[in-house]
């Protein structure tokens, strides 16, 4: 048989995507309870203790991973004999798919850690070991397939300094390519350079891959675009170079197996807390899933000498793992120890990260997208949509003959990563403004967040809510002067639940109020103040202050169940829109573990949520259930078995 035919890669591929879909449907039904039991709080209600009960409803089993890992060795094992490999290529595959292993080993160790010791490894344990795997993959790359791995190449070669010790016998005819064969000092030194190199590229894709995977089939769709942009890639290298094929194998392997696992990931509007959607995703991938994935994605790219166009092609991860370095781990630790804010400078009372000049609400950066209240469902979709652009731009950007095209795909990949990096400024700041109203003779107040701003018909800000206070309740300029300023949404809910209560919808005002953490709210001690007259007040309107019945004394009440990633449900999300119930009764009920009916696997419609931009109307109850700790770099997942840190889960 051809080993070049296209029929044969293709059959590799469906072959891939059919084991990948029969041994998850294995997994879940044999492995039903393999599920998280990692509890991390999430930043409003860190001090609430947990109960000690598991809602296992929540929790989805973490065997996605394990199964489509077990689906591309198999698969690519029998491809070799399918297509003939020679000795060369069975070293390459059985490398690669070795380093595969490595990196779901570390991340199966981390999920069997959560299930059983409910904590996952520590960031060192994690990092160090996917960084030891990928240097080993590379010292066997250098040693078993010389012909290949004592070559050194440009970029690395020809930067300044190192070019002395990694290039000391260029190859004539070939500029681009150098052996380091015969000198000692590039010998050895190429050696440890491929090692750390491909350690470092190896963990940093491996984990990037892991902080996407924070919301039903968001990394799955990434992955599959991104090993389909390799496979388009390796393709020039199949039948012009010896493993050329291995690599489009193992590209094809990568995106066959996620295909065949995202129907049991698959994304929907499903959030747990309030939701009343029916959840589609019955599995998770878990670390072990991630972490393999993003460490064959790494080897691919660097055994086919294309680690920059890894950059450009997982453009979405790179957006994903420096969201969480640089406000999680840089700029949060920084401003906690450097930064003053004048505003709170006499308060002797602990400043929370959430009062930081950070880029974005939470880390990973589609947690921020979904605190504002996107559609799940839609969010992931745009995802996906944007790991696509990013495919193809480094595709164009390989593929394209002459170099002011290359130039201009990466001028693209670059501008359209400082867009969507750019987003969370201009959509973390809110504003109060004036709202008209169908109907009404009086303007609305209104929360609206992005920029005051029009533009050729195009609005830059979105419309969350619509308060019941009208602009009567304007007394002096400066208040007038505040309106369409941006600011924190705290200050944001502050402002609101001043007006609200001036007009006399206490429920709304109490409902403003108590969106705002604890926290937060300590730092604004007159919201503090007036929140407890006005609980005060409410409590003497409904007769709660009456002596208490005997029965009422005796009766035990029990703490919210929290186990399982499950955050407080009765802790207000802050970028939520307040609902109309709660506008006219105030805040929802308080959930604890004996309230009837709670939501968890319903059937019923979808919720409605708030739109990206352009929104005209108040859309109740969206599903912004995430909560992201920025200043310890942990996030939570609602309701799921994965957390992420970096690389601590």
């Amino acid at each position: 048989m051809n080993p070049n035919s296209p029929w044969l890669l293709l059959v590799v591929f469906i072959c891939c995507a059919i084991a990948s879909t029969l041994l998850c449907q294995a997994a879940r039904l044999f492995f039903p309870k393999f599920r998280s039991g990692e509890h991390k709080p999430g930043t409003h209600r860190a001090d609430l203790p947990t109960g000690k009960r598991e809602i296992r409803t929540i929790e989805l089993p973490l065997v996605g991973g394990p199964a489509f890992i077990l689906a591309i060795v198999g698969v690519g094992i029998a491809s070799g004999y399918l297509l003939n490999f020679e000795r060369d290529q069975w070293i390459l595959l059985f490398i690669s798919l070795g380093a595969m292993l490595g990196y779901a080993m570390v991340g199966f160790i981390d999920d069997w850690r959560k299930v059983y010791r409910n904590e996952g490894l520590s960031e060192i344990a994690k990092f160090s070991g996917v960084f030891l795997v990928g240097a080993g993959a590379a010292a066997l790359y250098f040693y078993l397939l010389p012909q290949s791995g004592q070559i050194s190449y440009s970029l690395w070669k020809d930067l300044p300094i190192l070019n002395t010790f990694l290039c000391p016998t260029p190859i004539p005819h070939h500029p681009e390519i150098c052996s380091v064969a015969g000198n000692p000092v590039g010998y050895y030194g190429w050696l440890i350079f491929l090692m750390l190199m491909t350690g470092v590229i190896g963990s940093l894709t491996s984990v990037s891959v892991d902080f996407s995977d924070g919301l039903d089939g968001l990394a799955g769709g990434l992955v599959f675009s991104a090993s389909l942009g390799l496979g388009i890639v390796v393709t020039g290298l199949v039948g012009t170079q010896p493993n050329g094929v291995v690599l489009e194998v193992l590209a094809l392997l990568g995106a066959g197996a996620i295909l065949g696992y995202l129907p049991w990931n698959w994304p929907s509007a499903w959030a747990a807390r309030r939701g009343h959607a029916t959840r589609r995703a019955k599995i998770y991938m878990g670390d072990s899933g991630a972490l393999g994935m993003g460490g064959l994605l790494a080897m691919i790219a660097i055994f086919s000498r294309n680690e920059t166009l890894l950059l450009m092609i997982g453009g979405a991860f790179v957006l994903e793992g420096l969201s969480a370095l640089i406000s999680a781990r840089l700029l949060t630790r920084f401003f906690r120890r450097y930064l003053t804010i004048l505003r709170f400078a006499h308060a002797n009372t602990f400043v929370p990260h959430t009062e930081f000049p950070l880029p974005f609400l939470a880390t990973p950066l589609h947690h921020h997208f979904d605190l504002l209240g996107w559609d799940r469902r839609r969010l992931v979709y745009a995802a996906w949509a944007l790991g696509a652009c990013f495919a193809v731009l480094g595709i164009m950007v390989s593929l394209v003959p002459f170099s002011w095209q290359r130039y201009i795909g990466r001028f693209l990949i670059i501008l359209l990563a400082i867009l969507i990096w750019s987003s969370g400024s201009w959509s973390k700041n809110y504003f109060v403004g004036k709202h008209f109203v169908a109907g009404a003779r009086r303007h609305r107040l209104a929360l609206y967040y992005g920029y005051p701003f029009r533009i050729m018909g195009l609005n830059l800000y979105h419309l969350v809510e619509v308060v019941e206070a009208s602009e009567d309740v304007i007394e002096t300029p400066a208040e007038e002067l505040a309106l369409w300023q941006r600011m924190a949404i705290f200050d944001a809910r502050a402002m609101l639940g001043l007006y609200c209560y001036r007009a006399g919808y206490y429920p709304a005002a109490q409902a403003q109020w108590t969106r705002i953490p604890e926290r937060n709210r300590v730092l604004r001690p007159e919201i503090v103040h007036l929140l407890n007259e006005l609980e005060n007040q409410l409590a003497l309107e409904k007769q709660e202050t009456q002596p208490i019945r005997r029965q009422d004394i005796l009766r035990h009440k029990e703490e919210p169940i929290l186990e399982g990633n499950l955050p407080p449900a009765d802790l207000p999300n802050p970028y939520e829109p307040v609902s109309e119930e709660e506008n006219h009764s105030g805040p929802l009920k308080i959930w604890t573990a004996n309230t009837p009916g709670y939501p968890i696997e319903s059937d019923d419609e979808e919720i409605k949520v708030t739109t990206p931009l352009n929104g005209d109307v108040l859309l109740s109850r969206p599903t912004a259930e995430l909560h992201q700790d920025n200043s310890t770099g942990t996030k939570s997942r609602t309701h799921t078995s994965r957390s992420h840190e970096m690389p601590k889960k």
